[in-house]
Parts: C-alpha cells; structure tokens; sequence
C-alpha cells in the first residue's frame, strides 16, 4: 500500500475537527458564547452547528480522497 492510500485525512483536518467539536462542546456545556466580549446570538444553535462541521471536515475529507473518485487516468 502507498502512503496516499492509508492517510486519506490528515492530521490537520483530524485536529480542525476536533477543535470545533470541542469549542461546541464547551458552548452547549457553558451555555453562552462570545466573540471579542460581545455575546453570539443563539448560542446552542451555533454550538451544534460547530460541532457538525467538526465531525463533517474529516468525513468530507475521507469521502473526497476515497478510491473510487480517483480519475481511472491517473492509473
């Protein structure tokens, strides 16, 4: 197996994912998200919209590396 074949995500996009998923976590657990001091309106709502977009950077990222997307002329 080649190296491209084993890490369809990097560990960037691994660590972006889990950084938003942990800023979104904090919110829903703190109830109240700022900004520079000044507050986010609906909190909760952007705090589950971080948390998708965590898991959905490296799932993204797996789908779009996939094999089966390959151009079948680059073989």
């Amino acid at each position: 197996m080649e190296k491209e074949e084993i890490m369809r995500v990097k560990v960037s996009e691994i660590g972006l994912g889990l950084t938003l998923v942990a800023a979104g976590m904090f919110g829903l657990l703190n109830g109240t998200m700022h900004h520079y001091d000044v507050p986010i309106m609906y909190p909760k709502l952007f705090a589950w919209m971080l948390i998708g977009v965590g898991i959905a950077v490296p799932v993204l990222a797996w789908f779009l590396r996939s094999p089966s997307r390959s151009n079948p002329k680059d073989k």
